[in-house]
């Protein structure tokens, strides 16, 4: 058989530049975009440099240059991606197979069309321009598209270890043939493009089940949100019912006391604490029985750890829907405020307001706390492991509505916006 030249060793720069730029892209970045490309570009000119001076090393230096441009890919991801030591690894050794792969086949298709041509003529070029345009292209859409939408990775040791552990393997067995002089043929060729596709394909496979178990764990905590809110809902119910019981058998009792005993600061000890039972009883009287008893119950939580927790609400706009989502949206919303402003040492500080109202013909349900750092969005516009608001979001988009967080001036903001409809 004809013994074919190797892939250049430019090529593989570019095709491991390039499977790390995809990353680049769809991972949130550690700096703005000038730094980045900065950085990106820097990355393309090393690891071409370092590549094409150490194309003629003898065998035994061989792997130990490979190593190096595996640890400048490394280097490269977590300096542009906003990424953990191990999510960076992880991301490298996917990249890195990927890259073998899409040089590999180039390479291959190269030697199959024109065996004797020099890689730097132009059909060449055209070659693989269309190549690595058609293998990192797909890969983008049909993957990395995905991962902007949800770029938490959370990698864990094993699913590292099983990464690295898949594409040294893979890269091993598909450059075995090239350990010996002059195998460098067309079926070597085939061999190494074909493994590389193997390694490729169970990563890939590998990241969708990391996927799967990822938004499974966020399933159980969005389910364990709402069961929560439906049984705090049920627990305070029941305590308004015995403390409004108790206000109205204090007012008797108030009342018999002022029949018999009548001193100006007795009387006026009974009026404050009429006053004062009154307000409780007409305190967040919305229109709606479950908006009533979670805006109650999350008053007098607020009142017991000096919380300023102000509420305008018209209960009605929200009778359409059931129990459940009243709870998981309202709820959740209002245990996210007082969990952020219980963080605060000062009680002045701690702001929470509400407000729902009917706008444009959709209901508005607006959530405000103070906050004195601002809160980090993920791609999507959500905090990130905010599975309180993601089982908000959730519940708004059964009926077609939309959430949106952001912060403003120290204070952050949940608005959920709805359809306004008719109880049916």
């Amino acid at each position: 058989m004809t013994t074919l030249p190797d892939i250049p060793r430019l090529y593989t720069a570019l095709a491991e530049w390039l499977a790390c730029l995809l990353y680049v892209l769809a991972l949130r970045r550690r700096f703005g975009t000038a730094v980045t490309a900065v950085i990106s570009g820097a990355g393309l000119v090393l690891l071409g440099t370092f590549l094409q001076l150490t194309g003629g090393v003898p065998l035994a230096w061989w792997i130990p240059c490979m190593a190096t441009a595996v640890a400048a890919m490394y280097l490269f991801l977590f300096g542009c991606c906003a990424v953990t030591p191990r999510e960076a690894g992880y991301c490298c050794a996917r990249a890195f197979i990927l890259a073998e792969f899409a040089a590999s086949l180039e390479w291959q298709l190269h030697c199959l069309l024109w065996p004797q041509r020099s890689g730097w003529e132009l059909p060449a070029l055209g070659l693989l321009v269309l190549v690595y345009a058609g293998v990192f292209g797909f890969v983008y859409w049909f993957e990395f598209r995905r991962m902007q939408r949800n770029p938490e990775l959370g990698i864990t040791r094993r699913a590292l270890a099983s990464a690295v552990i898949m594409a040294v393997a893979a890269f091993a067995v598909s450059n075995l043939a090239f350990t010996q002089e002059g195998q460098a043929t067309l079926s070597v060729f085939y061999i190494r493009t074909l493994v590389d596709l193997a390694g490729v394909l169970v990563l890939s496979i590998q990241q969708e089940q990391l996927m799967e178990a990822r938004l499974h764990r966020e399933l159980e905590a969005m389910n364990n949100v709402l069961h929560h809110q439906y049984e705090q809902y049920q627990q305070s119910r029941e305590s308004i019912r015995l403390i409004n019981r108790h206000c109205h058998d204090l007012k008797l009792q108030i009342a018999a006391i002022r029949a018999e005993h009548d001193p100006g600061k007795q009387a006026a000890a009974l009026d404050e604490m009429e006053s004062g039972i009154r307000m409780y009883e007409a305190q967040n009287k919305t229109g709606n029985p479950v908006l009533d008893t979670l805006l109650t119950a999350k008053s007098l939580y607020c009142q017991q750890h000096d919380i300023n927790f102000t509420c305008v609400a018209d209960g009605h706009l929200v009778d359409f829907m059931p129990t459940g989502d009243i709870c998981t949206i309202v709820g959740t919303a209002l245990d996210n405020a007082t969990e952020s402003v219980q963080t605060l040492a000062d009680p002045e500080k701690r702001l929470i307001r509400v407000a729902i109202y009917a706008q444009h013909g959709f209901v508005m349900l607006r959530f405000e706390n103070y906050c004195e750092t601002p809160v980090r969005l993920d791609a999507d516009g959500m905090p990130p492991h905010g599975y309180g608001v993601r089982t908000v979001k959730a519940a708004a988009e059964k009926y077609g509505g939309t959430v949106t967080v952001h912060s403003e001036d120290n204070w952050f903001i949940l608005r959920v916006l709805l359809p306004h409809r008719s109880e049916r």
